[in-house]
């Protein structure tokens, strides 16, 4: 919920409600990002070298979720005259808290099943969730006909409230893996040069970092492409939306096809079908709206792989390497993935936006066909190469995870 807040309607919020100004506003939430690229290795190095009678995971967890909270309330509900300064602290102890509940969290989502196929259901059932919570925070101003203001203060109370809830049944019920670690402490340095060390790991992380900058790149220019290519502005809520739901849905059909066969084609079948959607939409123009449905649909249902087949492999990755007293490196293996993830959604702010600019494209519309075709080209055609690259890349890496520990 907090994460689609944040792209979706704190940035507006904070530069025309609260009359802060675009750019001002821009750069601290960029600013933001960048933040938690250091912070998530940092974050998932520290978590991974703690060595306590409740393991490693819990007392950041414990310690985070209230921090978090209290960063979520004092964001999405600022007290009136808040200014640049304001925001800037409480943008930084937002992304700072969240990192230091999720890296954790997710890094027990890797450890706790010895099962394959286990370990994707659980990557999906999270996906899932996290659809849903995307789904409810962007309904919100509808669902209780709210304007911004109010409808960000309601969403930071259903926040906390259900991050106290999660809380409370993580520690009832989540059982946490204390495995003794008998190793030398590790820094971070030295952490991740034996994460990186690790062959499937670095292929499976260029795999990813190459599909999530295509992916940045598709969702970043969405609302464009259908205000301007398919001409039908007023259906930009619904298809968003649409893409989101069919994530969800999708979801069981990758982890069928991740048992009938394995994580590395179910993942190469989704980044095919998506290729194949995006090549549809490069020929579709002003009303073709069941079309573009389509498309939303498919390139939704390939997301939902994107994020559930690397995170499940990862899984056996980390299983594979931490046996006897090895160091746990689970929360280094994934802050060092969320940080390239985070890394690629900077594309369509640092490099399309700057281009479509460049070559007079116009938000208010009346742009030429060639101006067209350049967001088309950064919508479909550079992701699908990006995709087909990806998929080059993944037929020939040994990329079979499951049989790691077999």
């Amino acid at each position: 919920m907090s994460g689609l807040v944040l792209v979706m309607f704190l940035p507006t919020f904070y530069a025309v409600e609260m009359g802060l100004g675009l750019t001002a506003v821009g750069a601290i939430f960029a600013f933001g990002r960048i933040f938690d690229v250091v912070t998530d290795p940092l974050i998932g190095n520290l978590s991974d070298e703690t060595r306590s009678r409740w393991g490693a995971r819990r007392p950041w967890i414990v310690m985070g979720v209230p921090l978090y909270c209290l960063a979520v309330w004092m964001l999405l509900s600022p007290p009136e005259g808040a200014g640049l300064l304001y925001l800037a602290v409480v943008s930084a102890a937002f992304f700072l808290f969240y990192t230091m509940v999720d890296v954790p969290y997710s890094s027990v989502g890797l450890e706790v099943s010895p099962d394959v196929h286990e370990r994707s259901y659980l990557a999906g059932s999270k996906a899932a969730f996290q659809v849903i919570g995307a789904i409810f925070a962007a309904s919100i101003p509808a669902i209780f006909a709210l304007q911004v203001p109010a409808a960000l203060t309601l969403t930071s109370q259903y926040i906390v409230g259900l991050s106290l809830i999660g809380l409370a049944a993580f520690l009832a019920f989540v059982p946490v893996k204390n495995r003794r670690v008998t190793a030398p402490r590790l820094g971070l340095a030295a952490a991740a040069r034996l994460v990186f060390a690790q062959t499937q790991f670095r292929y499976l992380v260029g795999c990813f970092f190459i599909v999530q900058s295509a992916n940045a790149l598709t969702a970043g220019l969405t609302v464009l492409y259908v205000t301007h290519v398919i001409g039908a502005p007023e259906l930009v809520g619904p298809l968003i939306g649409l893409l989101f739901l069919s994530t969800a849905v999708f979801l069981p059909l990758w982890v069928y096809l991740s048992k009938k066969t394995t994580k590395k084609r179910s993942w190469m079948t989704a980044i095919a079908t998506c290729c194949v959607a995006l090549a549809g939409s490069v020929v579709l123009g002003q009303g073709d709206v069941i079309a573009v449905a389509v498309v939303c649909v498919l390139v939704g249902a390939s997301f939902g792989a994107d994020a559930i087949m690397p995170t499940s492999m990862l899984a056996d990755i980390v299983d594979a390497g931490e046996t006897g007293g090895a160091n746990r490196l689970a929360g280094t293996y994934l802050a060092i993935k969320n940080a390239l993830s985070k890394l690629t959604f900077i594309i369509p702010m640092g490099i399309a936006f700057p281009l479509l600019d460049l070559a007079g494209f116009a938000e208010q519309g009346g742009n030429t066909g060639f101006q067209l075709g350049a967001l088309i080209g950064f919508f479909a055609i550079i992701p699908i190469l990006l995709r087909v690259l990806s998929l080059v890349v993944i037929s020939r890496a040994p990329l079979h995870t499951e049989a790691l520990r077999a």
